[in-house]
């Protein structure tokens, strides 16, 4: 459980496979993240202990700023409530940059057109290292990433955190799990307004039959 912001609490599921090296470190698994006010955590807790509530009942109800049932619309593409099928996915790099981590090997052509969109990766992985800035187009800022192109990631899932996809953008800090689907033109733009706190990620959350 963790405290984004004043009146706000984030409550988080942590997935432990029962056939999990229990000496891995819990950042490493799975996990989900759903924002509640303050004054209704007890009530909320309480219910979830009872059984009354299950968590991913608080997933499904959420809008699109990740507050479990919130007045900020209804996101058009909803983070998934199923919970996905127990596996162990190793680390993904440590960095402070963006991650573009390939999650589906089954066509190869798509994935390299989609990073020859992006501008190809330089030598170190990178897509987007070093940008012109005389060129850029500031309505499409250009995505720097690390490219993960690992088949250990091969079906992460967004409710999987840490799980970015490609077109798929996760929120791995005030709510983890919540996603937005974003062309690919947009997704630099996102990275680099969120690293400097320009804007939040519920920004780019599409709302339910107001597509941008």
């Amino acid at each position: 459980m963790t405290t984004p912001g004043s009146g706000v609490r984030t409550v988080g599921r942590c997935g432990w496979p029962p056939t999990a090296n229990r000496g891995q470190s819990a950042r490493h698994l799975p996990g989900r993240g759903v924002r509640i006010q303050s004054a209704r955590l007890g009530e909320i807790l309480a219910e979830l202990l009872d059984g009354a509530l299950a968590f991913d009942d608080l997933v499904r109800d959420m809008d699109r700023y990740g507050m479990y049932q919130g007045d900020g619309g209804r996101p058009a593409f909803p983070t998934p409530t199923a919970t996905p099928p127990h596996r162990f996915f190793p680390p993904l790099p440590s960095t402070g940059a963006a991650l573009l981590v390939r999650t589906c090997f089954d066509d190869e052509a798509g994935w390299q057109a989609l990073l020859g969109e992006l501008g190809g990766t330089d030598p170190d992985g990178w897509v987007g290292a070093d940008p012109d800035l005389d060129e850029i187009d500031e309505e499409h800022f250009p995505l720097t990433a690390l490219v993960v192109d690992d088949s250990a990631f091969d079906g992460l899932q967004p409710g999987q955190v840490p799980a970015p996809g490609p077109l798929t953008v996760v929120d791995l800090y005030d709510s983890p799990g919540r996603q937005a689907v974003l062309p690919c033109r947009e997704v630099g733009s996102m990275a680099c307004n969120l690293e400097i706190a320009n804007m939040d990620f519920y920004e780019f959350v599409a709302e339910d039959q107001k597509f941008r």
